[in-house]
């Protein structure tokens, strides 16, 4: 009996091991191969837009990450340590960030991994966006007709000098605001980043640019000491959540993830005196203007610590405009040892730069770099070491054969869900354009209201009541295309 008992376990042992030598066999043939990353919250739908692409569009298992966690903690995570065994070893394959790599950074990771006189570091910006001030004061529309503002009249609020909506200089640039306001003395709510963040470097440093007597350079940084009666936001979804449940609420994050969030933009004047809105400006390319002329190194393993694309010129050039880089190390052997990784890193990091890629971006509010850039930054890419790795390759067009291999990322390689997001997409935008038109047709009317205000008109009831009328009509318009675009998202994605 004892005998037949250890015969049956030993047999059972035999069975187990063998399965688990199979399944241990099968995990190693469809090994993942990862790409991670972390840094700027701005375009990171962006980032992992492309990233989805790639993980659907993939023949092997792929796995590509982004943790978005604000340009500060991009940037360390990609310096490293700065001490013990590990030192200066980035954490990620890359980087990212809304800001440069300060030039300390890039030249104690130059010193310490580099030969000497040697660039370990190589910046590829791939895209441009704006960064704006968005506002919750009741009864106050967006757009033309909403909040105006100035550099020092932002700096006086954001200092706290400025605590009220109904303060006589606010007025001055709003005339029609206290009649709006709830009541008198309505408080100002100002919400503002934690930890360290490009969206609060960018504005710190363009609201000394130009107010430096209300914002002094000790108030400039991607982190700095904020009045204590401020309200505490981390990352863009906390400052849409602090702006959006506060009444009177007023803060700041790129453009585009505002305009997602139907949140209402405050006007801002540029370098040139022309009052406009984000959006206004990136319709008239006034996002990508700033980028161009010599703003930029040529080479992309240079120091870009000194880059600056504020308060550019031109009628529509935005004044708070961000370009976001990834950060890649040169040597990138010592980091990654696989090198089927490293090849499908080297293709995600020209898909940054691939049309069919990155123009997807577009729906998130941020413009494509000019062409110089984008040359620039596929030059830099070639910098880095990817010798004898795994050639990743695209299809678009119909490649047979070739187009099943096992390192192709290929478009004709869908799946539903995906193909479901891109009919969504198009929704999307064709409601978005229809928007940014019936919002050219308030600018309009606005310029002719303030044409007649110029020249001190008599109105007549008559006149007051067709004004009145076109008000309303466009009002109506907006709303009308807001519906659709509600009625496609719940007929498509709730499927209501």
């Amino acid at each position: 009996m004892t005998t037949k008992i250890s015969n049956t376990l030993a047999l059972r042992t035999c069975l187990l091991l063998s399965v688990l030598f199979c399944v241990l066999k099968v995990s190693e043939s469809v090994e993942t191969v990862s790409v991670n990353g972390s840094g700027t919250t701005n375009p990171s739908k962006c980032i992992w837009h492309i990233m989805s692409d790639f993980m659907d569009r993939s023949k092997l298992p792929t796995r590509l990450t982004y943790r978005a966690v604000g340009s500060s903690t991009g940037i360390d995570e990609f310096v490293g340590l700065l001490s013990g065994n590990d030192a200066y070893k980035p954490l990620t394959a890359f980087g990212a960030g809304d800001v440069p790599i300060p030039t300390g950074d890039y030249n104690d990771v130059n010193d310490n991994t580099a030969a000497d006189g040697e660039s370990n570091i190589v910046h590829l910006p791939f895209v441009l966006g704006s960064i704006s001030f968005f506002h919750n004061v009741p009864n106050v529309p967006d757009g033309p007709l909403g909040l105006n503002m100035t550099a020092c009249l932002l700096a006086k609020i954001f200092s706290r000098e400025i605590k009220t909506w109904d303060d006589p200089e606010i007025l001055q640039t709003n005339s029609g605001l206290q009649a709006l306001l709830p009541r008198a003395d309505y408080p100002i709510t100002v919400a503002r980043r934690v930890h360290g963040s490009s969206s609060t470097s960018m504005i710190t440093k363009y609201l000394h640019q130009e107010c430096p007597a209300e914002w002094p350079e000790t108030m400039v940084g991607k982190e700095i000491t904020w009045p204590e009666d401020t309200a505490k936001c981390e990352g863009s979804g906390g400052m849409t959540n602090c702006i959006r449940s506060t009444e009177g609420g007023i803060g700041y994050m790129d453009s585009g993830h505002g305009w997602q969030e139907n949140l209402k933009e405050i006007e801002l004047v540029n370098k040139d005196g022309y009052l406009l809105s984000s959006r206004r400006a990136k319709e008239f390319d006034g996002i990508a203007a700033a980028s161009l002329g010599n703003t930029l190194p040529v080479r992309a393993d240079a120091d870009f610590g000194h880059v600056d694309l504020l308060n550019k010129p031109g009628q529509y050039t935005w004044p708070i405009v961000a370009i976001s880089y990834v950060y890649v190390r040169k040597n990138i052997k010592d980091y990654i040892t696989d090198s089927k990784e490293r090849g499908l890193l080297k293709l995600f990091l020209k898909s940054l730069y691939q049309k069919e890629y990155i123009d997807q971006c577009g729906i998130y509010g941020f413009s494509t770099v000019p062409a110089t850039i984008r040359d620039n930054a596929l030059a830099g890419i070639d910098m880095i070491d990817f010798t004898g790795d795994e050639e990743w390759t695209f299809e678009f067009d119909t490649n047979k054969y070739e187009g099943q291999g096992d390192y192709v990322i290929s478009s004709k390689r869908r799946t539903y869900a995906e193909f479901e997001r891109s009919l969504i997409r198009d929704d999307v935008d064709a409601v978005g354009e229809e928007l940014l038109i019936s919002s050219g047709r308030n600018d309009a009317l606005k310029a002719d209201l303030l044409a007649l205000a110029a020249t001190e008109p008599k109105f007549s009831n008559r006149h007051k009541s067709r004004i009145d009328a076109s008000l309303i009509m466009s009002s109506l318009s907006i709303c009308l295309w807001g519906l659709t675009l509600a009625f496609f998202i719940g007929k498509k994605v709730l499927n209501i």
